[in-house]
């Protein structure tokens, strides 16, 4: 049995826009400046590194967790207002479980964006999800991924991660995982177990299964 990692914000969501803009206007509340450099120092999550970010741009002058409690609270009402999937998403996604191999979602956001990321999908269309609410460490850290292949039950080196951060990358390349990098945001160099494409709608999921063989052993033993 193989499996798919879908990674969340960036990569079969549109949330990075929604993200910015969030981050402008918590910033602007208190005067601050905010741009896309400060994004991409920030991209990938998890929350804490984005919180001690804001903390040190801002002087300080809110206590520790404000950004992370008002930024959650500014995304929730654009996920449910703005969000939109990624193109091909859907389609990579679907043909996964067609083919029979386990999906999970793996992010760094919290339980509750990732669950309302989730009413954007059909039902049942990831085995599992993970945020960072349920690992005592998250992307960079391995543990979100290790975790995911370990619910499912497969090994992690049979497991395809699809990310577009290198926190992400980080976190899928040192569990072990096969990685494709989406390179749309940030520069990602190719390195061992990893590929990079500039967006998702430049793959198919028949070209994963050619890539990855492991994939291509999972659809035949499951036909």
């Amino acid at each position: 049995m193989s499996a798919i990692l879908f990674d969340m914000d960036g990569t079969i969501i549109d949330s990075e826009p929604l993200w910015l803009q969030a981050e402008i206007e918590v910033m602007a509340e208190l005067g601050c400046h905010w741009d896309e450099q400060d994004q991409i120092n920030c991209l990938g999550g998890p929350m804490e590194r984005t919180e001690k970010y804001m903390q040190d741009r801002s002087g300080n002058v809110k206590p520790y967790g404000y950004f992370g409690q008002r930024l959650n609270e500014v995304m929730k009402l654009k996920f449910v207002k703005d969000l939109e999937l990624m193109p091909n998403a859907l389609e990579l996604i679907t043909k996964s479980k067609e083919a029979g191999l386990k999906t999970a979602l793996v992010t760094a956001s919290g339980r509750e964006l990732m669950n309302s990321a989730l009413t954007r999908f059909p039902e049942n269309s990831f085995d599992i999800a993970i945020s960072r609410d349920d690992v005592t460490n998250s992307k960079p850290h391995p543990e979100p991924y290790l975790m995911a292949a370990k619910r499912l039950q497969v090994k992690i080196e049979e497991c395809l991660v699809l990310e577009d951060s290198m926190t992400g990358v980080r976190a899928g390349l040192d569990s072990g995982a096969q990685v494709v990098a989406i390179s749309h945001i940030i520069s990602i160099a190719n390195e061992k177990n990893l590929r990079v494409i500039s967006n998702l709608s430049e793959i198919t999921f028949k070209q994963l299964v050619e890539w990855y063989p492991f994939l291509d052993r999972a659809v035949r033993h499951d036909r």
